[in-house]
């Protein structure tokens, strides 16, 4: 067997999940060649040089004890393989670099003052018991700034985002871009938890942003932001009148 990174076989099977909906785009091999590189550029090469190699990778999926991290490294993969093929089909769509900087606001006004373009992290988190410590199916989660709720960078992302046993209770956001005059933000997002049967939650995290000036940085982060889990207390079950 030759010499062979595994994460490639990996990182084109989740491609071929994520395009399951657009077999256009799946069939244009160009398309997934430039997605698998964008992502394959962003995770360690893991190499195998035989096939007892590549089944002891394979395996590591499936070890009891590596399940949970090995959930959310997947999670965490299916985020960045949406993220390329939106780059890429954005890339192939962007007019020249005079016009989208025109379009995109490069420049705000006739003062010639800069509007820098703040992008933000991917958000992966989990809901689970404050008690048992195990994950929560059914609570819905709501990514909130100054009260309002965030749009998604991209279509897909929802917001409110409900938690499944599929997922085992993660939950995962991508906030729209912003832009501002000035080239640092300091931000507060708030997640909210609410759940039948359990206390609601509210949850602040600071996020700082550097402004980017070209365009072809305005809609894409290529950060992922790992929260703690969050726990949420169950709610005391009513005793029944005697």
């Amino acid at each position: 067997m030759k010499l062979k990174n595994y994460q490639e076989d990996v990182v084109l099977r989740a491609i071929e999940i994520a395009l399951e909906h657009e077999p256009d785009l799946l069939e244009d091999e160009i398309f997934v060649k430039d997605v698998a590189a964008y992502v394959l550029n962003r995770v360690p090469a893991r190499y195998v040089m035989s096939e007892r190699g590549f089944l002891r990778l394979a395996l590591e999926h499936l070890e009891e004890d590596q399940q949970e991290k090995s959930l959310a490294n997947v999670i965490e993969l299916m985020m960045l393989v949406n993220r390329g093929v939106d780059l890429v089909r954005r890339r192939r769509s962007e007019p020249s670099p005079a016009r989208a900087r025109a379009v995109a606001g490069y420049q705000s006004g006739g003062n010639n003052a800069i509007e820098y373009v703040h992008n933000y992290p991917q958000i992966i988190g989990r809901v689970i018991d404050e008690r048992t410590g195990e994950p929560v199916y059914g609570a819905t989660v709501t990514l909130l700034c100054g009260g309002e709720l965030v749009p998604p960078a991209a279509s897909g992302w929802q917001n409110p985002y409900v938690t499944r046993e599929q997922t085992r209770g993660h939950f995962s956001f991508w906030p729209q871009a912003s832009r501002s005059p000035s080239p640092r933000l300091e931000v507060d997002l708030v997640l909210t938890v609410t759940r039948e049967g359990y206390q609601p939650l509210r949850f602040t995290q600071q996020i700082i942003t550097e402004g980017a000036y070209d365009a072809a940085q305005t809609i894409h982060g290529d950060k992922i932001l790992s929260l703690k889990p969050l726990p949420i207390r169950s709610v005391p079950a009513a005793r029944e009148a005697r």
